[in-house]
């Protein structure tokens, strides 16, 4: 086992406290005549060409930045590519893991992802932050075409959904670990104590799992970790939760006012926090299997922001965001974000043409999305059938694991109510 190690807390960027957790802010904005000059750089343009790069976008941790270029004073079309800067919440793994697990795709999926033609995944460079360097997929967001189309169109993009995350399991049996995939001759160069699982091409490895819950709020990187891929389910648990516990410990720790990440509201609940973990453990030590399998790539965030369609003809030209992806349990591998949504047991009306009333809006909203369920689990091939009732008790078990730091008696109050459920299902299905 690899000596647990920690990562250091870079500037430019903080995070501030907020009602919901932790709220990411930047210093200062990444220098855009920086940004053309390294696009300029990796994008080998001859001196007559021009180039400009102006806002995009921005996420939790990125700000994007459209890249276009023109020759002789004639612009090439739209926006060619993308220059996206990544705040360094998770310095080196965050930016290595998604430009690894791109490739990855493209070679081992017919998956459309962005192809990527740079990238630093460190700080000390000219622009001053870890930047991606990509392709912009052409299209827009299906988010902006979504109450534009019809439930049979809504099926076909759904169908393609689907299609796409079968391949994704369908890489299964290549994983033995839960984590983030990575350049193998990168993550050597990084840091020779990293613990890898490597691949079958010896291309790639599978190494740390990236994930916000590792890293937000700042006061995580501080927290001691053992830098490899998780073997099992209870492994991977299990660090989560002692993050979260760890993280308490610094809060409560003497010199924790002295820095800049210290949350008083927070403080002032971490004693309970680390009691409700406390309460969690015997769940987890029984709930979650510690006993090998493998492990399929998942996208966490498969919203229709997420999807990019031809706006003509709704035909995905490419699927984005996949920073923090990797290896998870199948536990947590269940319907694409954008089809989430309560069940509905009564045929709905059609809205009419017009109606905005938000009540009748939502539920028709969500009717579509339990039928395109429905859609995407006969495209699947297997319809989403919990484990005797333990799987749906490993996914609130993980969202408590998020609640507990924002509301640490809700979370108390799930394990008094849950317990005696929980028990029911272990006793039903030892039998």
């Amino acid at each position: 086992m690899s000596s647990p190690q920690t990562f250091v807390y870079q500037p430019r960027f903080i995070w501030e406290s907020g009602i919901w957790g932790a709220i990411p802010r930047w210093l200062s904005p990444p220098d855009v005549t920086a940004i053309e000059s390294v696009a300029r750089k990796h994008l080998r343009l001859s001196a007559g060409d021009h180039i400009s790069a102006t806002f995009f976008a921005e996420g939790a941790f990125n700000k994007l930045f459209a890249i276009t270029v023109s020759n002789g004073g004639s612009t090439l079309g739209s926006p060619q590519y993308i220059f996206r800067a990544t705040a360094p919440v998770e310095p080196f793994f965050k930016t290595a893991g998604e430009v690894a697990t791109l490739s990855y795709l493209q070679e081992h999926t017919s998956i459309p992802v962005p192809r990527i033609i740079a990238h630093s995944s460190t700080s000390d460079n000219e622009v001053g932050c870890e930047w991606i360097l990509m392709e912009k997929v052409p299209g827009v967001a299906l988010a902006d075409a979504w109450n534009d189309i019809d439930l049979e169109t809504k099926s076909k993009v759904t169908r393609s959904v689907a299609g796409y995350v079968r391949q994704l399991r369908d890489l299964r049996q290549r994983f033995t670990g839960i984590g983030t995939l990575y350049f193998r001759e990168e993550i050597d160069t990084f840091n020779a104590a990293v613990r890898v699982s490597r691949t079958e091409d010896g291309k790639y490895v599978l190494g740390p799992l990236v994930t916000p819950y590792m890293f937000a709020g700042g006061r995580k990187l501080r927290v001691p970790r053992d830098l490899r891929p998780y073997s099992n389910d209870a492994e991977y648990i299990t660090a989560l939760a002692a993050s979260e516990r760890e993280d308490m410990k610094l809060l409560l720790s003497p010199d924790a006012r002295l820095h800049s990440d210290f949350d008083e509201d927070l403080a002032e609940d971490a004693e309970e926090i680390i009691q409700v973990l406390d309460e969690l453990q015997p769940i987890l030590s029984v709930l979650f299997p510690s006993q090998p399998r493998n492990f399929a790539l998942q996208h966490h965030d498969l919203s229709l922001r997420n999807i990019i369609v031809d706006p003509a003809t709704y035909q995905i030209t490419g699927i984005v965001d996949w920073d923090c992806v990797g290896t998870r349990p199948r536990w947590e591998d269940t319907y694409p974000q954008f089809l989430l949504g309560p069940e509905i047991t009564e045929e709905i009306e059609p809205l009419a043409p017009g109606d905005t009333d938000a009540f009748r809006v939502e539920r028709w909203e969500n009717w579509e999305k339990m039928k395109l369920r429905l859609v995407f689990d006969r495209e699947l091939g297997e319809a989403r059938h919990d484990d005797d009732g333990r799987d749906e008790i490993r996914r609130e078990i993980r969202k408590q694991l998020d609640i507990v730091g924002v509301s640490p008696g809700m979370a108390r109050n799930w394990v008094k109510e849950s317990g005696e459920r929980c028990a029911n299902v272990l006793s039903e299905t030892s039998q």
